[in-house]
């Protein structure tokens, strides 16, 4: 049986956040359809049957690019066509503030543009199903309410906003954190900051890098009781250094560097700079820490 019909056939899981796998960066406008497909057999070997491949904040020119390359993979692989069930937009409409931008680059960073997103969706085949935005950046709530009625999912992310501004996105259709509790500046108010908005937004489900490094184990369990099973989504926020062996690897313009540990640094400064954890260890992980059943996790 071909694989992509075993598949189908396969109940598996699904990662919303994926970089890379393998030793393939999806954000390398380069990348060609065999590495693409020998990085989805790998995936699918972890019991990743669906995902979403995501691009970072990047220039016009490098989404674009790395967009045709995942559409040329996506079409010339079978198995590309049962797994991949859409695409993951994470920037360039994102805070540009050190520690909400995290990893990405502050100078590709701009304002909600329907029309930029429009090339970008035409560009990767009206593939872009989910796209994260930070709701302070101008123009950012009629963009989200625009992408909503389109039938996009809208996530917020990499934001400074506070409970306010969460709440006005929300009611202008945003439904999804992005890994709620990372992309955040260090220093926040204690009454009123991003993390504490989202939790206490109840229409906003949330996903979670469950490494053990990106969070805390107490700052997750806390952040689950808030959430509870049915608004919580794990994901990995994979890199190219994902299954892949301790060495240099890349994400987009950014140099990777990975250890024994499933994490990838900025070389040199032992700044986390993604992860390289797959989703089936971090469902062992939930388990193993919380006590969940493996329906619940």
């Amino acid at each position: 049986m071909p694989a992509s019909e075993k598949t189908r056939k396969t109940q598996g899981m699904l990662d919303l956040q994926v970089n890379g796998f393998g030793g393939i960066d999806y954000n390398n406008s380069n990348l060609n359809p065999e590495d693409f497909e020998k990085s989805l057999q790998k995936m699918l070997a972890t019991g990743v049957t669906s995902c979403l491949p995501t691009l970072i904040s990047a220039s016009e020119t490098h989404l674009k690019s790395c967009f045709q390359a995942l559409e040329k993979g996506r079409q010339n692989s079978e198995l590309a066509q049962t797994m991949v069930i859409g695409y993951h937009l994470e920037g360039p409409f994102l805070s540009s503030e050190e520690g909400s931008r995290g990893c990405h680059p502050p100078e590709v960073m701009r304002g909600a543009d329907l029309d930029f997103f429009e090339q970008l969706q035409e560009t990767a085949g009206g593939m872009i199903r989910l796209v994260t935005v930070a709701p302070e950046i101008e123009g950012a709530l009629s963009f989200i309410e625009q992408l909503s009625s389109k039938g996009i999912i809208v996530a917020l992310g990499h934001t400074s906003a506070g409970i306010d501004l969460i709440r006005q996105a929300t009611d202008c259709g945003a439904v999804l954190s992005t890994h709620l509790g990372n992309g955040t500046a260090r220093m926040l108010s204690k009454h009123d900051n991003p993390i504490l908005a989202q939790l206490s937004e109840d229409r906003l489900s949330a996903s979670f890098i469950t490494d053990g490094y990106h969070l805390s184990r107490e700052q997750l369990k806390t952040y689950l009781r808030a959430k509870g099973s049915s608004r919580t989504v794990l994901v990995t926020d994979a890199t190219s250094a994902t299954a892949a062996s301790p060495g240099r690897y890349r994400l987009g313009q950014l140099e990777l560097e990975r250890g024994r540990e499933p994490l990838a640094y900025a070389p040199g400064t032992g700044r986390p700079a993604g992860s390289a954890v797959t989703l089936d260890q971090c469902v062992r992980n939930v388990i193993d820490w919380f006590g969940l059943s493996l329906e619940e996790a």
